[in-house]
């Protein structure tokens, strides 16, 4: 049996984590062990769904820690459970991982890149960025990335043009095709039957920029006032969130669900997509919108590699008003065509989960 370990920074709901749980559970399907290193105690997300499919968890303190005792534990984990394939999808950090994995003859050894994140850091973080580069490039065997953006972020363009291999994330997209019987349950549900509702999926962070969709409520109001904002997630900025809405009375004008295991009930009760976000890698949720026939419209920060269809448009986030335009002529037309055109493009989860499975098998060759 091949036996995998996945390092992930954590398995909260999200794109990077998501990738990490597909690949578990289709991987125990088709009789892979799968295990996940993930940091810290908290058992959140995916965590007990992958547990219920016999994949193992494992929880170690941050690398940022402690990094000797990281190393010397990893060198531990891998040597006692004698992986086959190491697959990190922490961006920098899996220097160690793939450092580790190749000290301990790992023949696959997998880093991810998820993130086109840079956020102009300061020296010492710039210095241990360079360092984690030099060490996944020298130990790992495979560079993939969900979108050539990321890809460079973390290899270089260079290194990425050379050996990277692009893998785009994939969907389950006959859960995400238009529903018309979700649209009229998850609206009575809402009390938003008769409501034009721009909706917004992504962790509640300062990357996602939710806070720029409240703040153009008031305008959007003005053209569209039986406009709604329905945002699904959760995280460290809810709090925050909420006072915007507060401070600028739009407590009925804005829903924030929280984490639903539903999301695409949820995009069909909507009118229009909006994703402000500052940075991204190739998100799922944009590829889930385009499944379900949503317009949407994103920030120039969000990599063209999820471009697949007429319904994006691009805006760039120094222009609001062009935002409050396009949110506010938003229309959905034909909704029910659009899965069949992301499947086409092979961007279905078993598609992309082949491709996966392709790398890790070629452990049969060594």
């Amino acid at each position: 049996m091949i036996r995998i370990l996945q390092i992930t920074a954590s398995l909260r709901i999200g794109g990077a984590e998501k990738v990490a749980k597909d690949i578990g559970l289709y991987g125990r399907v088709t009789g892979l062990s799968v295990d996940y290193l993930v940091f810290g105690d908290a058992v959140c997300g995916y965590e007990p769904e992958l547990i219920q499919h016999g994949c193992k968890v494992i929880h170690f303190p941050s690398p940022s820690v402690n990094y000797v005792q990281y190393y010397k534990s990893l060198k531990k984990l891998i040597h006692d459970n004698n992986y086959s394939v190491v697959h990190a999808h922490t961006m920098f950090n899996a220097g160690w991982a793939m450092l580790v994995a190749r000290q301990e003859g790992v023949p696959i050894r997998i880093a991810h890149a998820h993130s086109a994140l840079n956020d102009g850091h300061d020296f010492m973080k710039q210095a241990y960025e360079h360092v984690m580069r030099r060490l996944i490039l020298r130990n790992a065997t495979d560079l993939v990335a969900c979108g050539d953006t990321a890809g460079i972020r973390l290899f270089g363009k260079s290194a990425y043009e050379k050996r990277g291999k692009c893998i785009l994330n994939g969907i389950d997209v006959n859960q995400f095709a238009y529903s018309q019987k979700d649209r009229i349950r998850i609206r009575a549900n809402l009390h938003i039957q008769d409501d034009f509702v721009i909706g917004h999926v992504g962790h509640l962070a300062a990357v996602k920029n939710q806070a720029f969709l409240i703040r153009m409520m008031p305008q959007i109001l003005e053209r569209k006032p039986n406009a709604k904002l329905l945002m699904l997630g959760d995280g460290e900025d809810r709090s925050m969130l909420q006072k915007i809405v507060r401070d600028r009375g739009l407590t009925d004008r804005v829903i924030m669900t929280g984490n639903v295991s539903n999301v695409s009930d949820y995009l069909s009760a909507m009118d229009v997509f909006a994703f402000p976000s500052l940075y991204e890698g190739m998100p799922l949720s944009i590829i889930e919108v385009q499944a379900n026939g949503l317009p949407c419209i994103l920030s120039t920060g969000v990599p063209k590699d999820v471009y697949l269809t007429d319904l994006i448009m691009p805006l760039p986030l120094e222009r609001p008003e062009q935002w409050v335009e396009e949110i506010c002529k938003a229309d959905r037309r034909e909704p029910g065509k659009y899965a069949s055109e992301i499947r086409r493009q092979g961007l279905d989860t078993n598609t992309v989960m082949r491709q996966y499975m392709e790398l890790y098998e070629r452990t049969e060759r060594y």
